[in-house]
């Protein structure tokens, strides 16, 4: 099997709930003497969906039928993932605590949320970098300040934005890691960016926040304002419309998701209806789901199809796509249009003006392009 067909056989065996009829189809690929299990662990590891695949083959029967090497690595990953992700619940249990004895409620962003709402069927199913949380306003730099008096402190590798612009113009505060802790938090100021807020924004969320019914005591967005936001965190923020990417976790999630809430009801709500229904429909394609929500001769569709496809298949192509898009945006995003925003808006002046007076920034931004063209060189081997 190439790499699409490994990427694609990967979202099937994370349908197996909802397609049982892939069982003996996954079983032959995984008997087969020639099925390369090397390049299989490799690209789940990489979109990090390996405690998944264990889940998947325990709760269908199917790890008899894998060699006992793959069998040993993936329950060991799974088990440090579901001691993590007991330790995550209660570290958001002590940030909950320490918030609300000064008055602060947090909402749980993405996987945090997915998890305290229990959408997964295993603890130890999903992989989390970070707890995500979002807080009013005008409760946001109080709330840094609380963690941090409580013993969080902002990570190391972590820019310190406060030198470039101002920290109550952020989407969310450096992010801050406290030492008797595992995971990395993002204390949110807003969800999202602000070029998105007039179609999804704090107060939508906080006016139709849900409580979990399996865990008390904490506050994540509705089911519907989670589908929204996985779409804008992948395809938006994260650019995979832009660059053809689809997360097989972010499928995952979506596919979970939409048993509590039809995709139909959030793409509703979706401003972006076009880019939404390609990444729905591709999303539910990858993971072998027979559910479209846009035609497939619909140019949004064909152009994720096509890019995402390209992706897959030519390691030149990525290659190509991504240095061109990354450079163009440095250039017109960045060279040009920051300058031309400094004449009309007095904090971009001050980020602008701070940035290049500021040599630690500098070396900053020229280490972005190494660490841009080493992880370009990399991807380009793994394809």
């Amino acid at each position: 099997m190439n790499h699409k067909e490994l990427f694609y056989f990967a979202g099937r065996c994370l349908s197996l709930n909802e397609n049982p009829e892939s069982r003996r189809y996954i079983i032959n690929k995984c008997t087969d003497e020639h099925f390369d299990w090397q390049a299989f662990i490799h690209l789940c590891s990489d979109q990090l969906i390996l405690p998944a695949l264990w889940v998947k083959f325990r709760n269908h029967k199917i790890i008899e039928y894998i060699p006992e090497e793959v069998k040993d690595h993936l329950f060991e990953i799974y088990k440090l993932n579901r001691l993590r992700n007991k330790n995550i619940i209660h570290q958001i249990k002590e940030i909950t605590r320490v918030l609300n004895e000064n008055g602060i409620q947090p909402l749980f962003l993405k996987g945090a949320a997915n998890l305290l709402d229990n959408i997964y069927t295993d603890i130890g199913e999903r992989m989390l970098a970070d707890i995500d949380f979002l807080i009013h306003e005008k409760e946001f730099l109080a709330a840094a300040r609380i963690l941090e008096e409580a013993g969080y402190s902002i990570v190391e590798e972590t820019t310190d934005y406060s030198e470039y612009e101002e920290i109550t113009g952020l989407k969310h505060y450096p992010k801050l890691l406290h030492p008797d802790f595992d995971a990395v938090i993002e204390i949110h100021r807003i969800p999202v960016e602000e070029k998105y807020s007039d179609w999804f924004n704090s107060g939508m969320i906080f006016k139709r926040k849900k409580k979990p019914e399996s865990t008390a005591g904490y506050f994540v967005p509705s089911d519907d304002h989670k589908i929204i936001h996985n779409f804008i965190h992948s395809q938006l923020s994260d650019e995979g419309y832009l660059y053809g990417n689809l997360s097989l976790r972010e499928n995952y999630d979506l596919l979970l998701l939409s048993k509590k809430c039809p995709v139909a009801t959030a793409l509703s709500e979706i401003k972006k209806k076009k880019t939404a229904t390609a990444y729905f429909t591709m999303a539910f394609l990858i993971l072998g789901i027979n559910q479209s929500f846009s035609s497939k001769r619909d140019i949004a569709f064909c152009l994720l199809w096509c890019k995402h496809t390209l992706n897959l298949k030519s390691a030149t192509f990525y290659h190509i796509l991504r240095s061109a898009i990354f450079i163009g945006q440095r250039i017109f995003k960045g060279y040009l249009g920051r300058p031309v925003r400094a004449i009309y808006s007095k904090s971009e002046r001050k980020a602008f003006t701070n940035r290049l007076r500021s040599p630690q920034w500098l070396r900053n931004h020229l280490s972005l392009y190494t660490h841009f063209f080493k992880i370009g060189k990399k991807n380009s081997k793994l394809n």
